[in-house]
């Protein structure tokens, strides 16, 4: 740079003439070559992607086969069976699928594997892929993990075992070796070209096939070095330029496996799509260079001609541009150059005003920013955080330097981060804003909810970036969950008041009428002898039995089931998912639970019973008749002679009755 400023302007300007003329020169020539290269990366990318979205495909056909084929073993496993290795045996096509089929119990205890482990099989009972099925009862796909007895790095499919009443009785498993040749998960021998290769990852970042084995089970680089990859394990899907994983440039495109949130990855290094146009470059290159040089003699003279008035022109401009000088003042009868002189010196009187005035706006911005009580933050076209203000870093615990997106992600509630993608997917949309509310784990380790609205910013055309508000409404949030809760349940006992039950049975029934397969019962029951507590022991410990009576119901009833006190010391116990076999039982188990209760008070046993009714949804039920159905059971229970369970279609003599 300082040899070209030492140059003067009439050789300076025959260098950058020759210069001009060799790319146009160029440009001609290799217009072919530049389009050329054009479709290339085009018609590459659109491979790539294509290649991609054939292995995810693939793997998501994969995975569905051993979802479904284990799911149907799942429904002929008796856990309790002796035979069950035998069953396993039996299953050999299924070894085509799996390295190994496994069998474990509701406390992750081995019960049958196939082929056996040579010393036995292991406990998963504390797992994270063993907890997540017994947490959530469905079908999963674990994390790749290395097994404790084989050291074989593996990933397992598994299906969880369930009673006809829903009950977690175990789980059935198939794994996978990822260093098997044969493996569906191998994808090592899947090629492009010389050197084009497939990547399989999980969303959390850890390699599940890669070419170079050293690769396999290790983390992938973070996003200062592959962005394309940071934005592949936050479920975007497309192609780009980026790095290999040893940091060779490349053609990436990124489909999503989304049954087991799996990331594909399909390189093509820039070194094997460039060769043959670097090849055509240089052919070009020597033509530019030698049309360049029959140039240069004519141009060297023309020039001299013409720059003689340049050269003041030149002197008062670096005085103007060193600050010397406010304006140009160009004695010269070249008109050409008088134009030049007036349209310079009105940029520059334009220039002095803008920058004046962009300072004093971006000064009295941050000043705002950084006084504002309320979280505040500025991001980039692409959504990227570029600005944060101290209430908001006080709030997160995070500054601006220690920014992850991936630090951010990690503070959400697991429950949350779909959601929390999802919206910012949505927010980087053509028209798209963000409104958020979600749960925040905060610097001193609480859980916080947050509230965020993010708007887009725009000028001149175009996205200039989002500004958005966070504000920390746990309180409020808090208070208003507190509120709902007390509108719809009963303060002495907590179980639902009559409105609350009310709202959750008309939405029972309306899925029971949307969903044949969804069979509801409701159970009324109305206490024996209640009245001879109140009266001769007083309201406080007639009460007490009430909260005595609330909690023998939610011990015996599941958790989704509702339990309700209408009233004085009527229930109501809605059964979801409950056959006519099942609420019999269900109503029966409750009768002789609250006839067992021992309630003593000032020396004296109170025995109290049940009178109960029980009403099967039917299609020409809605919830009025419903309860009405099973009140006039509990009625007929007690008519009957009380501490009985009647149907409200049939009556169900009790043992001994």
């Amino acid at each position: 740079m300082a040899g070209w400023l030492n140059l003067s302007l009439r050789l300076r300007l025959l260098l950058g003439i020759g210069f001009g003329w060799l790319v146009l020169v160029v440009a001609l020539l290799g217009y072919s070559r530049l389009s050329g290269e054009g479709l290339t990366r085009h018609e590459n990318r659109v491979h790539l992607e294509y290649e991609a979205q054939l292995v995810a495909d693939q793997l998501s056909r994969e995975l569905a086969e051993r979802k479904k084929v284990l799911a149907r073993l799942a429904g002929g496993i008796d856990i309790a069976d002796p035979g069950l290795e035998s069953l396993l045996r039996s299953q050999q096509p299924l070894l085509a699928l799996f390295d190994r089929l496994m069998v474990f119990d509701a406390e992750g205890r081995p019960v049958a594997d196939w082929p056996p482990f040579p010393e036995g099989g292991p406990e998963i009972g504390q797992r994270p892929y063993f907890t997540h099925v017994k947490a959530f009862r469905r079908p999963h796909v674990s994390e790749p993990y290395r097994g404790g007895e084989t050291g074989i790095d593996q990933v397992m499919v598994m299906h969880p075992l369930l009673s006809e009443r829903g009950e977690f009785l175990g789980i059935l498993g198939g794994n996978t070796s990822l260093r098997d040749g044969e493996a569906y998960l191998n994808l090592r021998g899947r090629r492009l070209g010389e050197a084009g290769h497939i990547l399989l990852a999980t969303a959390d970042g850890q390699v599940i096939s890669h070419p170079n084995e050293a690769w396999l089970m290790q983390p992938l680089p973070g996003a200062e070095t592959h962005p394309l990859i940071d934005q592949a394990l936050l479920g975007w899907q497309g192609s780009g330029e980026g790095l290999t994983l040893g940091g060779e440039p490349a053609l990436v495109a990124f489909r999503q496996v989304w049954p087991a949130d799996w990331v594909v990855g399909v390189y093509l290094p820039m070194d094997q799509l460039q060769a043959p146009l670097r090849r055509y470059a240089r052919e070009l290159r020597w033509v530019g260079i030698g049309s360049v040089a029959l140039m240069l003699p004519l141009l060297w003279w023309l020039l001299g001609l013409g720059l003689r008035p340049l050269h003041r022109l030149e002197r008062q401009i670096g005085r103007v541009g060193q600050g010397e000088a406010e304006r140009l003042e160009l004695d010269t009868g070249m008109v050409e150059l008088q134009q030049v002189a007036e349209a310079f010196n009105h940029v520059e009187a334009g220039r002095r005003d803008a920058m004046e005035s962009l300072e004093a706006r971006e000064a009295f911005l941050q000043a705002v920013l950084a006084s504002s009580p309320v979280g505040m933050f500025l991001t980039d076209p692409r959504g990227q955080v570029n600005y944060l203000n101290p209430a908001l870093t006080a709030l997160s615990g995070i500054a601006l330097d220690d920014y992850r997106p991936q630090a951010w992600l990690r503070r959400v509630h697991p429950e949350d981060r779909s959601a929390f993608l999802a919206g910012w997917r949505q927010a980087l949309l053509p028209g798209g804003t963000l409104t958020q509310l979600y749960r925040f784990r905060s610097s001193e380790g609480e859980w916080r909810w947050l509230e965020v609205h993010a708007n887009r910013v725009s000028g001149g055309g175009r996205v200039l970036g989002y500004v958005g508000l966070v504000q920390d409404i746990t309180d409020r949030h808090e208070r208003e969950q507190r509120q709902r809760w007390e509108a719809e349940h009963d303060p002495l006992t907590g179980c639902l008041n009559r409105r609350g039950f009310a709202r959750r049975l008309a939405a029972a029934c309306e899925l029971s009428r949307r969903r044949a397969d969804h069979a509801l019962a409701l159970v009324m029951l109305d206490l024996d002898h209640f009245k001879e507590v109140n009266d001769s022991a007083g309201h406080t410990v007639g009460d007490t039995l009430l909260q005595r009576v609330a909690e023998e119901l939610h011990d015996t009833v599941r958790d989704v089931d509702a339990v309700a006190r209408l009233g004085g010391d009527e229930f109501a116990i809605l059964l979801a998912w409950a056959s006519r076999a099942v609420a019999g039982e269900v109503a029966e188990r409750l009768r002789q639970r609250l006839a067992e209760i021992d309630f003593r008070h000032g020396g004296r046993r109170f025995g109290i019973s049940a009178s109960v009714g029980v009403a099967l949804f039917s299609e020409e039920d809605d919830d009025v008749s419903l309860m009405e159905r099973a009140d006039q059971a509990s009625y007929r229970a007690k008519q009957g002679g009380r501490n009985r369970v009647v149907m409200a279609d049939a009556y169900l003599p009790l043992d001994g009755d």
